[in-house]
């Protein structure tokens, strides 16, 4: 594969190809993206190489040539994100700038899932200015959009209910498997935790599945609480009282050459992504739009923001309104109008004069 590209260079500075991706955490991204397609995969990563060639070439962001690949996202911020879909919309078709702009966006939002998301960027933010910007909503959805994409998560959860459970466990562990991700998808909703939290809990943390919250450790090394419902307490306690393993982790793998390692951020991706794939869902929904949709689903039923900002263990208010506020507003006016609006027929005053049959002398 790398001989392939000594005969390329780049399209900006005109180096060869670099043989390593261009940015960390690249690999297992592209894996994710447009849902395993090649062809998506193949852009994208065309998308990503021009990105980072550009920031090398003009030294944005203190990005230099003599960086070598993969290049560390730390520097990146919402600014040149934007300044780079402009760039793109002088100097490219507008098919390619959409889709290289929708490259670079769902390279983040997997650094968020992923929690390596650089400090400078804002999601909610960079989502706003593209929407007004005319981004072309078929690749670069707004957040308006992506909420109505996550109100098919809770059929996430129904749809590892709903399968049939083998009466008993057999040498590929399907059923065992089965009750891991029954408790995983309804520990992510109950939670709402990052998937890094979810993966990283413990049996003691949850008390074997007893526990109504656990204390972890979340973004930035900061201690938080995180709650457990009911629901989500049944399917762990009933996956704990089948598992024969000593490993102290609570999600582990199942598969035969695992060797119970405590389960990773991909595969709880995987899970997600195979009832993704069955209910015929948005392609674009992952682990991480659990925590999207619950924040939306409590705000919209009165849970007020400090709250939501509690339980989603942002370290700052501001975080929560910014990436909400869009969603939250259309609620509060839909409301507001379904109250108070007055169609057009009803609107007509009973005692207003009939119109002028001919536009009256305004002389």
């Amino acid at each position: 594969m790398h001989k392939a590209h000594t005969s390329k260079t780049l399209p900006i500075s005109g180096r060869p190809y670099p043989e390593n991706p261009a940015w960390l955490h690249e690999s297992s991204y592209l894996m994710e993206a447009g849902n395993r397609s090649l062809k998506t995969e193949t852009t994208y990563r065309s998308g990503l190489r021009l990105f980072a060639d550009w920031l090398q070439h003009y030294g944005r962001n203190d990005y230099s040539l003599k960086d070598p690949w993969p290049l560390n996202p730390e520097q990146l911020n919402t600014a040149v994100i934007l300044n780079f879909r402009n760039w793109l919309l002088a100097n490219r078709s507008r098919s390619t700038a959409t889709t290289y702009t929708s490259a670079v966006i769902g390279y983040l939002h997997y650094l968020d899932g992923q929690d390596n998301l650089p400090s400078g960027i804002q999601l909610g933010k960079l989502q706003r200015q593209m929407s007004r910007r005319s981004v072309d909503r078929n690749q670069a959805e707004t957040v308006i959009d992506l909420d109505i994409v996550r109100q098919s998560i809770p059929q996430i959860v129904t749809y590892y209910d709903a399968l049939p459970l083998p009466p008993e466990n057999d040498a590929y562990n399907r059923r065992l498997s089965l009750l891991r991700d029954r408790a995983i998808v309804h520990t992510l909703y109950a939670t709402a935790a990052r998937i890094s939290e979810v993966t990283a809990l413990n049996r003691s943390s949850v008390d074997n599945g007893r526990a109504a919250y656990a204390t972890i450790t979340g973004k930035g090394n900061k201690p938080r609480a995180i709650y457990l419902r009911d629901y989500a307490q049944n399917t762990i306690r009933r996956y704990l009282a089948e598992r024969r393993d000593g490993n102290p982790a609570l999600f582990v793998s199942h598969s035969r050459n695992s060797l119970n390692a405590r389960i990773s951020i991909t595969s709880v991706h995987n899970i997600i992504k195979k009832a993704v794939k069955a209910l015929h869902l948005h392609p674009s929904l992952s682990a991480h739009d659990f925590r999207h949709f619950r924040a939306t689903q409590l705000l919209r039923e009165g849970m007020p923001l400090e709250v939501v900002q509690e339980y989603l263990g942002h370290a700052d208010i501001t975080t929560t309104r910014n990436i909400y506020a869009p969603v939250l507003g259309i609620h509060i006016v839909s409301e507001w109008l379904d109250q108070l609006d007055l169609p057009p027929d009803k609107a007509v005053a009973p005692d207003r004069p009939p119109p002028y049959d001919e536009p009256p002398n305004l002389e």
